[in-house]
Order: structure tokens, then C-alpha cells, then sequence
């Protein structure tokens, strides 16, 4: 099998996964235990299948990828200035969008329940930003760059795959078509910073602390929109 057609079925097994627990936990399902039964599911297969493909497929050893002291610079600086856009952007549009819908979605995940939502904070911010790395900038971003011949063009491909299950997400949460494509344009050059940080660093250490300094500001004000 030639490289193109190998890279392609590797992003079509795992590109896809988070957008199908997203549409099936928030648009087809109203059971809690069911939801957060596929959604784990759904991570499961997405750190198994890429681990099975780089060492088992693609006969690699395992590789820590550790960061240097630049790329922990670089990160720490755009995720607080991600992060402070994102505080920014909350701060006009707050008034805009429909809280109760938000939190009428947010019911049949458990996020609902103070304990589970701190709970989920956690594992948001230090497991589940690191998978989303380790799948989209670091398995996805070079798969595409195989696929599709170029860095710009991976990078491209990965930012689309990573924004696509959070559109559907604030679409599904109520959020007006503007606001949406909005917060789109911001997950896409998100993303693809973040890819450009791997890249440039080799290291998903790197932008995952990037990634983990934004989803702080995200659930902070996700706490005071449920509890505040």
C-alpha cells in the first residue's frame, strides 16, 4: 500500500471519532450513562488506533518527544495570549448568547452536577487537551502532510478535522450562526498554531501546554455561566 493510501485511511479511522460523539452525545441521545459510555469509547479509539499505527504499522519505537526550554516559552506565551482573547471575546459577547440553552444541553453530559464539572475541568485540562495533541497535531497533522505533500497544507487539514467536532458542539449548544463561525475562526487559527508549534518543536509537550493554558480560561468562565 502506497504511502498516500495508507496516510488517508489513518486519518479517516481517527479524524472523525470526536465528531461522531459529539453528534451522538448531544443531538441523538438523551441517555447520561450512554453519552459518557461512547464518549469514552470514542477516546479510547483514537489514542489506541494511532499508537497501533505508529508502532505496529509504521515500525516505530516509542518516542517521549521532550520539549526545550524555547518551545515551553513559546507555548506559555500563546496560550495566555490565546487565552486572554478568548476572556476578551467573553467579555462583549457574553450578553449575546442564550446561557439556558447552553446549560439544557449540557444536562445529559453531567457537566450539570458541580462535582462532575470539576472533575471534568480536570480531566479537560490535563488528559483530554493532551489527546487531542497527541491525535490532531501530532498524528493527524503529519499524516496529512504525507497525504497532501506539504506542512501549510497538513497543518490545513488538521485544524479543519480538530474545529470540525466543536462547531458542531456550539451549534448543538445554541450558539447563533455568528457566533459560531466566530468561535470557528478562532479554533482554526487555535489549531493551527498549535500543529505549527508541534512542527516547529517537535514536541507535543509543547503545544499541549498551550492548549491546557486556553482550556483554563474556557472553564473558568464555563463554571461561572453554570455556577456563578
Amino acid at each position: 500500500m502506497d504511502v498516500k493510501r495508507k496516510a488517508l485511511i489513518a486519518i479517516v479511522l481517527v479524524g472523525f471519532a470526536p465528531t461522531s460523539s459529539i453528534i451522538f452525545t448531544l443531538a441523538l441521545n438523551d441517555n447520561e450513562l450512554l453519552s459518557q459510555l461512547f464518549f469514552m469509547l470514542c477516546k479510547i479509539w483514537i489514542f489506541l488506533v494511532p499508537t497501533y499505527w505508529f508502532l505496529v504499522i509504521d515500525g516505530n519505537s516509542i518516542s517521549w518527544s521532550e520539549p526545550n526550554r524555547d518551545g515551553l516559552l513559546a507555548a506559555t506565551i500563546s496560550g495566555i495570549s490565546m487565552s486572554a482573547l478568548i476572556v476578551a471575546m467573553w467579555a462583549i459577547f457574553s450578553g449575546t448568547i442564550d446561557t439556558d440553552a447552553m446549560i439544557s444541553e449540557m444536562e445529559t453530559t453531567g457537566l450539570t452536577d458541580f462535582r462532575i464539572y470539576v472533575a471534568g475541568m480536570f480531566y479537560w485540562i490535563f488528559i483530554n487537551s493532551m489527546l487531542e495533541e497527541y491525535v490532531f497535531r501530532w498524528f493527524i497533522t503529519t499524516k496529512g502532510i504525507e497525504l497532501l505533500g506539504s506542512e501549510a497544507s497538513g497543518i490545513a487539514l488538521s485544524a479543519c478535522m480538530f474545529t470540525l467536532h466543536h462547531t458542531i458542539a456550539l451549534h448543538l449548544f445554541g450558539f447563533l450562526w455568528w457566533q459560531t463561525a466566530m468561535a470557528t475562526f478562532g479554533l482554526l487559527s487555535a489549531a493551527a498554531i498549535w500543529s505549527w508549534l508541534y512542527l516547529r518543536y517537535k514536541s507535543i509537550w509543547v503545544c499541549w501546554l498551550s492548549h491546557a493554558i486556553c482550556d483554563i480560561a474556557v472553564f473558568g468562565i464555563g463554571y461561572l455561566v453554570l455556577f456563578g
